[in-house]
This record gives structure tokens, sequence and C-alpha cells, in this order.
């Protein structure tokens, strides 16, 4: 059964061994440098302080806003009916602009550290597919994840950037990708299976997520990836496997 056939059935086998046990060298990705420097330059430095500073950073910043939309609105309610609401309707509505300006400003900041922390993860690019077997040899005590992608393709750049963080987050924890067409991966898989996360522990296969995208969707980021990970027994934050009990007892998730 070749690489391919093993990532897809689905088994938590420990398939990969290095024919040569030697470890080879491996880069620091970096494809998304230029990005972030742009991004983190509009953001950081900027002296716009409403939505025109924010312009690319706006319908994001919609979508969080309707998820405590209907919580501010029964809460005005609440007060309402409780007769505690103060000042007229026009200083009401002033606040309540201002108080849009004050969560800009804060996702803003949030979408800044997540490119600090993106910049500042390691996360290993693995050129050559002998580098895949080696990383897997090397990590025996510990945890390691490993991303299937392809450039240029919305989903990886999203899981990307996404493990980034985790690597910063985690240092106990590491981190890699390759290109899947390094792998030799047919055309099919590519297309219909990236970007596919597998982590391995004393080199077995412990996890194994084909086409993340279509578990997770596209408007995730890396907590909930963690959240994710930690409900298939995977712990960041312990860089290790865990188990049923330990997961139920947990409290990271909180």
């Amino acid at each position: 059964m070749n690489l391919e056939s093993k990532l897809l059935d689905g088994k938590n086998a420990g398939y990969c061994s290095s024919s040569d046990g030697e470890d080879e060298p491996w880069t620091v990705a970096k494809d998304d440098d230029e990005h972030q420097a742009k991004v983190m330059s509009k953001m950081g430095t900027s002296g716009n302080t409403g939505p025109k500073g924010v312009l690319n950073d706006y319908k994001d910043f919609l979508e969080e806003q309707k998820r405590e939309k209907a919580f501010k609105t029964k809460e005005l309610l609440r007060q309402a009916k409780r007769g505690i609401l103060t000042g007229t309707r026009e200083d009401r509505e002033a606040a309540a602009e201002d108080s849009e300006e004050d969560d800009l400003e804060n996702l803003r900041a949030r979408r800044l550290r997540e490119m600090q922390k993106a910049a500042q993860g390691r996360m290993a690019e693995l050129t050559e597919k002998s580098q895949f077997t080696s990383i897997i040899d090397s990590c025996r005590d510990q945890l390691l994840g490993i991303l299937l992608y392809e450039p240029d393709v919305e989903s990886c750049n999203k899981i990307s950037h996404v493990c980034k963080i985790l690597a910063c987050d985690h240092p106990q924890v590491k981190f890699a990708r390759v290109k899947s067409t390094i792998l030799d991966m047919s055309k099919a898989f590519t297309e219909k299976a990236i970007p596919s996360l597998q982590f391995y522990q004393n080199g077995e296969l412990v996890g194994n997520f084909v086409q993340l995208n279509s578990i997770l969707g596209l408007d995730y980021n890396s907590a909930m990836l963690k959240r994710f990970l930690k409900t298939k027994r995977i712990s960041l934050d312990k860089g290790r496997v865990v188990s049923d009990s330990e997961c139920s007892t947990d409290e990271e998730l909180d």
C-alpha cells in the first residue's frame, strides 16, 4: 500500500521509517513573510482609528459583530424594561458608534498579534521526499505535526498561517509542511485531499485529517483548530496524545 492510500484509508498506522537513518536539513517556511510585512505595516503603524483604518478587516469584523449583536440587543431590552437606560437616544447611538470603533481597534490589535506570532513560529519546509521520513524519525520524543499542502491555494494558505501561530504558542510541538507533489501524490489527491494535517508521536501516525477545510471550513482560527485537535485526543498543551479520561477531565478547553 502506497503512502497516499494509507492517508486516505484513515488508519492510524506507523508506516514511515527512514531508509538511511540520517536527518537532512530543512528550511523554515517563509512564503508569506512579504504579505505579513505589508499587513503589519498597515495595521501596526496606521494613524486611522475608525473603519477607514481597517477596511481590509471590516468584512471579518462584521461577521464577529453578528455573534455579539443578539446578546447586546437582549441586554438593552433588559435594561429598558428595568428603566435603567440613561441619556438621550442620540447619546446612546453615539456611544454605540464609539463602541464599534473600539471593537475595530481590538480586532486590529488581535490581527497584529496573530501576524507577529506567525512570523515567529518556526515551521519547517520539507523540500525533498526523504526529509519527510527523516523528520518523522528524528522527532521520536516530540509531537510532530506535518501539513500536506500546495502553494497558492486559499485553504492551504489559511492552515499554514494557523499552524505557524500554533508553532509559536506551543514550541514543545514540532510543525512542518511539505507539498503533496513532492511526496508523489496523485493529481486527484492534490485536488481533493489537501490541505491534510497529520500528527506523529514516536514515529506512529496518531492523527490524520484529510481535507481539513471540509471539517473546519475557512472561518476558523488557531484556538478553534486547537480545540478540534483536543477532541481527537491530540493535546498541543501537553505535546502528546492524551487518554479519554484526560480529555474528559482536562480544563484546557475552558
